[in-house]
């Protein structure tokens, strides 16, 4: 359908019509085209997940806060693997092993350190958009290679602390490296590096 109410810029109607094969809206008094490049953005019509109500036409947002901007692909969890017979259940592992190993050091280091970021950020009752933030910090420090000689630790609570800091959430050095035992020393040069 028509999003908002238009007027034909010939006739003046307001009987407008939705081809959604040719993707054209048109006027039904005299035959204008006004659109005919017209996006339908609604609900897919048909759904590929097994009992799921919502037909949404595309995944879940790109965030940092996964490796992979959250594009990526999981190999069966270990509760669904395990409950496959014995020669599927070993095919199974065997593939997940392959695609665990074709990870590049960077995607594997992302990827432990932003579980230590959501440890970090539920300790500190850390909001979201603050969480995706110092994802964000993290992932560019290793990009820019400045997380390099460092501990992993010592850069995740640093990208949380200017994280914090930018959104003006009232956390100190003290209460976070205290909370989190990181070493505050360390911590701080690299929050100092980073920042």
């Amino acid at each position: 359908m028509v999003e908002m109410v238009k007027r034909c810029p010939e006739c003046n109607s307001i009987n407008l019509t939705v081809d959604e094969k040719r993707g054209e809206i048109t006027c039904k008094a005299c035959g204008f085209v006004l659109d005919e490049n017209h996006v339908d953005t609604g609900a897919e019509w048909r759904d590929f997940e097994d009992g799921d109500t919502d037909r949404r036409r595309a995944g879940a947002p790109a965030t940092f806060t996964k490796a992979d901007m959250g594009t990526g692909t999981q190999i069966g969890s270990s509760s669904e693997i395990y409950n496959l017979p014995g020669a599927q259940r070993r095919k199974m592992l065997r593939l997940r092993q392959w695609h665990n190993r074709s990870s590049t050091s960077l995607e594997r280091n992302l990827k432990y350190a932003l579980i230590e970021l959501k440890r970090v950020c539920s300790l500190l009752n850390i909001p979201s958009s603050i969480e995706e933030e110092a994802a964000r910090i993290y992932n560019l420090a290793v990009r820019k290679t400045l997380v390099r000689g460092r501990s992993m630790e010592s850069v995740v609570v640093g990208a949380v602390y200017i994280s914090a800091r930018r959104f003006n959430l009232p956390r100190s050095l003290n209460e976070i490296c205290k909370i989190t035992g990181a070493n505050k020393r360390d911590v701080g040069k690299t929050y100092r590096f980073i920042a």
